[in-house]
């Protein structure tokens, strides 16, 4: 026991000599677990953490047996749940509040890492848990048996080796009385299901031991090939969008697929999807020509010829009254005009526009383009709706959403960096001028 406990801490952090902070409740796995450490004490320094849930009719008896069994050598420390502020989904909120209590204790005694005695039969339950909720492949993960700061060293040991174990030993030890409430899911599988397998295989664990290593197998295959894409030409990440080649991307395995999209979704813009919209999104750029675009929440995801495009809608709208000779620099671009005695030659620099000033103020407005934003563009007698212009033009939805127009109160003069509004036109008979300036970072 103590040998495999030390291999499979061996394997997850390597040689270091960290202080450990034990998770104790006083039921036989943790007990066991505590055991083995105290006959490991040369080789590892730590703690004991007893997490009181004050729900177990024994709680306090529980919470003795943790403390007595440390004595005077090995620190304890003694955390309290009040069980009476969790009012619904039980299990989820006490082990949301045990390692918040775990993880708040191991900071106070500045320990490295937290061990819990998960062991193959819960690693099982969770499994056939996930399986039994449907979850995606990703969903399928079992217990990790090292997350962040939590290592799980018991995770290949069975339930039946721990309690051979704790017999041979003479450990002492409680059962949990709220494990025997078969309301829980868990507790059922655990005292209904798990049971009944063990009579067509005694040592039921190993398939689902075997499940997980296949599924780390896969994990490792799909992170591979998800790190090649982003390494590669056809992935270009900034702090305002993300562009994928569309062939590479589709020809990505489907999970592949779906892990890049979700990751890029979530991981980078904080948005949550469920697996129905994942492959909604998949669909969607698998069947949609250039300038479609779709909305999920404050997300972008458009077609721009060969490539997705992910990006964020801007978080703040841009609005800056400026006045004639100033300067204005924003993180994204660089606006200035001023009042000309005539106008230069006109050029091909889409970033330098000379207009009609006759009704100019002394002060223009540069602002973000807002939906019903209309225009008549330059050679045209009508108006034109602004973003129905740029699209027509064939600019991409994420500079659509990044345009910016440039306003007389407000009338828009220009569509800053794309087309100049008729109405301020040079024309014979001009006798003001002005020249605009902007240029996008």
């Amino acid at each position: 026991m103590q040998n495999k406990i030390l291999s499979n801490i061996e394997s997850q952090i390597g040689n270091e000599k960290p202080h450990f902070l034990l998770a104790i409740s006083g039921g036989v796995d943790s007990m066991v677990m505590l055991d083995c450490f105290i006959n490991m004490s040369n080789q590892y320094q730590f703690s004991v953490c007893h997490v009181n849930h004050n729900y177990q009719e024994n709680a306090l008896l529980m919470e003795k047996l943790v403390s007595d069994s440390c004595g005077s050598n090995i620190k304890c420390i003694i955390k309290q749940i009040l069980s009476s502020n969790i009012t619904s989904n039980i299990e989820s909120q006490f082990r949301d509040l045990r390692y918040e209590a775990l993880e708040e204790a191991r900071i106070e005694i500045n320990a490295d890492y937290v061990i819990t005695a998960h062991h193959a039969d819960d690693q099982a339950e969770t499994i056939l848990m996930k399986i039994l909720n449907s979850s995606g492949f990703d969903g399928l993960q079992g217990i990790r048996a090292k997350n962040n700061n939590v290592l799980r060293p018991m995770l290949n040991i069975s339930r039946e080796e721990i309690i051979e174990y704790a017999n041979m030993q003479n450990i002492d030890y409680l059962d949990d009385s709220s494990n025997d409430d078969i309301a829980f899911t868990r507790n059922y599988l655990r005292s209904e299901v798990f049971p009944n397998l063990k009579k067509i295989k005694s040592s039921i664990h190993l398939p689902f031991l075997n499940f997980q290593k296949r599924v780390d197998d896969v994990n490792e295959l799909i992170n591979y090939v998800e790190n090649t894409l982003y390494n590669s030409d056809s992935f270009n990440q900034s702090e305002k969008f993300v562009r994928i080649d569309r062939d590479i991307f589709l020809n990505l395995p489907v999970l592949v697929q779906l892990r890049v999209i979700n990751n890029l979704c979530y991981k980078e813009y904080n948005n949550s999807f469920s697996k129905t919209m994942i492959r909604e999104m998949n669909d969607f750029f698998r069947k949609n020509e250039t300038g479609s675009e779709r909305k999920i929440n404050e997300l972008t995801i458009s077609i721009d010829r060969n490539d997705v495009i992910i990006f964020k809608s801007l978080e703040n709208e841009i609005y800056k009254e400026v006045s004639a000779g100033e300067n204005v620099k924003d993180k994204d671009f660089i606006f200035s005009w001023n009042f000309e005695k005539k106008p230069q030659h006109f050029n091909n620099d889409c970033n330098i526009e000379f207009i009609d000033a006759s009704n100019l103020n002394n002060e223009l407005i540069i602002r973000s383009v807002k939906e019903d934003d209309q225009f008549p563009p330059l050679g045209m007698k009508g108006s034109k709706k602004v973003n129905k212009f740029l699209k027509d033009k064939k600019v991409s939805s994420l500079n659509i959403s990044q345009s910016l127009v440039v306003c007389n109160n407000s009338e828009i003069i220009w569509v800053a960096g794309y087309q100049l509004s008729d109405k301020y036109k040079i024309g014979q008979n001009s006798t003001k001028f002005a020249k605009l300036n902007f240029l996008r970072n």
